[in-house]
């Protein structure tokens, strides 16, 4: 090309190299596109076998965008490698700490990003891959936990690498140096290492999982996400409440979801001016409509418990056969009904706590 163009040149560059220069960019930002579609699909060659042939379309659109950011790195890098900078800048070397330097040290670290976000990307096909295949081994919340498991250590070992190849720093000797620091850490992070380690234990045991129910001492409400530390409760209030994964299971937990049947025990307390007849009559028009039910087991209680101080109290217990809190409410209440006029029909009254006082002449 040089008999072409004119001997000019600008900031010591020929016109010939600065015209390359463009060259090489507008042909990265046009082709990196199709570029990046391509490389994706036949790296999905690779996971083939491990995703039976399937979800391509998943690979490509995960790996696509930081293909394309490390092409347009790498010809930003060979288009710069035609330029040089002027010698009357006085600039140092690209071995010490100077303006070349920093250029050079900002592409490597912004190209290490990537890399790692590409990295990254490799992970969520992984375990989409795992959660989505027929016959999965895993649950989906277990692959979630994996997922973000693999996620940080990939982030770590991107830091070293960083570190190692990009600032040439010793990372055998950074680690032993940081052995007694990190004592230190691991003694002042003992409860964020036992949340950590809670977090196994549930996927591991799996004593609830995202959707479900639970009762823990005074937390109720339903699982929204299990965290490496925390775990996300939506109560019944609507808040949102975040648990420690230690506290979920150092303490009594009961799975709702996981049970069949909802129970419901109470007391009818009568007015002692209620007759044994009228008692027994109670007691059992309250079994038949019981009996009846067809949302309630069979297995039913409905005795004649307790002298109070202020009543005589009918025990009545029952379980609804339906683990859904709104449906048990409202079969509740459409007993509480009926045994409100069962009261009624046998001319009793509800008891309410009173004392009689009797003055001595």
């Amino acid at each position: 090309m040089s008999w072409l163009l004119p001997d000019i040149i600008i900031l010591e560059n020929r016109l010939e190299d600065i015209l390359i220069f463009v060259a090489i960019l507008l042909v990265g930002v046009f082709f990196k596109p199709f570029c990046a579609k391509l490389l994706s699909r036949q790296s999905f060659r690779i996971f083939k076998a491990f995703s039976r042939n399937k979800f391509g379309e998943v690979f490509v659109d995960l790996l696509r965008k930081p293909i394309e950011r490390i092409i347009f790195l790498l010809v930003i890098y060979y288009a710069f490698e035609r330029l040089s900078f002027p010698t009357s800048w006085n600039l140092a070397p690209v071995d010490k700490i100077g303006l070349r330097w920093l250029v050079l040290t900002v592409w490597q670290i912004i190209l290490t990003i990537y890399v790692c976000r590409m990295l990254l990307c490799t992970t969520d096909f992984f375990t989409h891959v795992l959660i989505n295949r027929e016959e999965s081994p895993i649950s989906p919340e277990l692959g979630m936990f994996l997922k973000e498991l693999i996620k940080v250590v990939i982030v770590i070992l991107c830091v070293f690498a960083g570190l190692r190849f990009v600032f040439h720093i010793n990372i055998t000797a950074l680690i032993a140096s940081l052995g007694i620091g990190g004592l230190a850490v691991a003694l002042a992070a003992q409860d964020t290492l036992a949340n950590l380690l809670g977090s196994f234990v549930i996927y591991l045991d799996k004593p609830f999982k995202a959707g479900d129910y639970i009762e823990s001492g005074e937390i109720k409400g339903v699982i929204e996400h299990v965290g490496f530390r925390t775990t996300r409760i939506r109560t019944l209030e609507k808040s949102l409440l975040t648990v420690p994964n230690k506290k979920l299971i150092d303490t009594a937990l009961n799975n709702i979801t996981m049970s069949e049947a909802r129970r419901v025990k109470f007391n009818i307390a009568l007015t002692y001016s209620s007759k044994s007849n009228q008692i027994l009559s109670i007691i059992t028009d309250i079994k038949q409509l019981l009996d009846e039910h067809e949302l309630v087991s069979k297995d039913i209680t409905v005795r004649f418990a307790d002298f109070d101080t202020s009543s005589l109290n009918i025990l009545v217990i029952y379980f609804v056969m339906s683990n859904d809190y709104d449906m048990m409410i409202r079969v509740k209440e459409e007993l509480n009904i009926r045994i409100l006029e069962i009261v009624e029909k046998n001319d009793c009254r509800f008891a309410y706590p009173t004392q009689t006082l009797y003055l001595h002449q």
